[in-house]
């Protein structure tokens, strides 16, 4: 599916392609996301704010079209919040940011394999754990580790 260019507002056409690619990818690094993470949220914001290429939807780490969709949700409350268009392309920057930093899961794909060999009492503490599968236990074990 072909996007159509939604954004961006008449003050970023000052800036570059390059300019936002940047920008994006460094305050990714310097905020916490990973060098993946990075990567695409400067994909992302490229592409909604500095009229950047199309983010391809094939993606071995990402629901691309998910997070495209999702994004473009936005877009019309924060274009109706805003009257400035300077505050709309912040809000959406920052929108951006958080699925990146807060909300990644939700847009994962499960890419990795994990082959570990357990003692029985460790299979049944980890059969325990909630979850439907292999993975939601471990995802609620992770979740509940770092919230530590």
């Amino acid at each position: 599916m072909i996007f159509n260019k939604i954004w961006p507002p008449n003050i970023i056409e000052e800036t570059e392609i390059k300019d936002w690619k940047t920008f994006s990818y460094e305050y990714g690094i310097n905020n916490g996301l990973n060098e993946l993470e990075a990567r695409s949220f400067s994909d992302m914001i490229s592409y909604f704010i500095g009229n950047g290429p199309a983010v391809p939807i094939e993606n071995k780490y990402y629901k691309i079209q998910k997070l495209q969709f999702d994004i473009m949700d936005a877009i019309p409350d924060i274009k109706a919040a805003y009257l400035d268009e300077r505050e709309q392309a912040k809000t959406l920057f920052d929108y951006i940011f958080i699925i990146y930093n807060k909300k990644i899961y939700q847009y994962m794909k499960k890419s990795e394999r994990l082959e570990i060999r357990l003692t029985m009492k460790q299979l049944q503490d980890f059969s325990s754990v909630p979850g439907k599968t292999k993975a939601d236990k471990l995802e609620n074990l992770l979740g509940h580790y770092y919230k530590n």
